[in-house]
């Protein structure tokens, strides 16, 4: 029992450091190589856990192997656009000056019904309205909607508008948080006059950010007045 529970130690670590080494996406987002390494290793790592007799080795080396191939394929779409587009494939056009384009949907084998689900997602419900569709390299639809038909806005209005920028969280659970973003750094100080404005104690807030210039936007933790 103490030997599965350290196997499962050693790999659920190995494969938290693998997964973090190949980046962050969703299952959705990931590029058809990225998918099948990302199988694979799940595949690997299952096998020791369900087998004290296999080495340990025997499944954290062909996981390493797998993420150094993802990361030599990374290094090298990074600089050869052929070579990119050879592993992951390039963007097509489903529908364009608001046509269907049924080669493509031939190439891609896709059926009406499919496209319209799509669109579906995308909260397109009339494909009179759309002008470009395109399927993306991850299998997901980008769709540019007719000028008419896409909301104005301020500049169209002629309104103008603040530009704060993102707010950045500085109070989360009732603590300070200095460093939200990675390398986005704000003094513990700073955030302690932040609050000392509100008239609240740091303790009650459950969420705490601030913009750029100064707007600041906060939520209570329930039950605090």
């Amino acid at each position: 029992m103490t030997i599965t529970l350290v196997r499962t130690c050693i790999i659920y670590i190995f494969i938290v450091l693998a997964v973090k080494i190949m980046g962050k996406r969703q299952i959705g987002q990931l590029k058809p190589h990225e998918l099948i390494i990302t199988f694979l290793v799940s595949q690997i790592a299952s096998q020791p856990l369900q087998d004290n007799s296999i080495p340990l080795v025997n499944a954290l080396m062909p996981i390493l192997l797998l993420v150094s191939f993802e990361i030599i394929v990374s290094v090298i779409s990074m600089k050869s656009i052929r070579f990119r587009d050879f592993v992951q494939g390039k963007p097509i056009f489903v529908m364009r000056d608001g046509e269907i384009k049924e080669d493509a949907l031939r190439r891609l084998r896709l059926t009406g019904d499919d496209l319209i689900d799509a669109m579906r997602q995308k909260d397109v419900f009339d494909l009179a309205t759309v002008k470009d569709a395109v399927m993306e390299t991850n299998g997901t639809i980008s769709v540019l909607q007719r000028t008419e038909n896409t909301p104005p806005d301020a500049q169209t209005l002629g309104v103008q508008t603040r530009d704060g920028g993102c707010p950045v969280v500085i109070v989360l659970d009732g603590k300070p948080v200095p460093e939200y973003f990675f390398k986005n750094k704000i003094r513990e100080s700073e955030i302690d006059l932040v609050v000392a404005s509100l008239g609240i104690p740091m303790e009650d807030l459950l969420v705490l950010t601030i913009d750029n210039e100064g707007k600041t936007f906060y939520l209570k933790k329930e039950g605090r007045v």
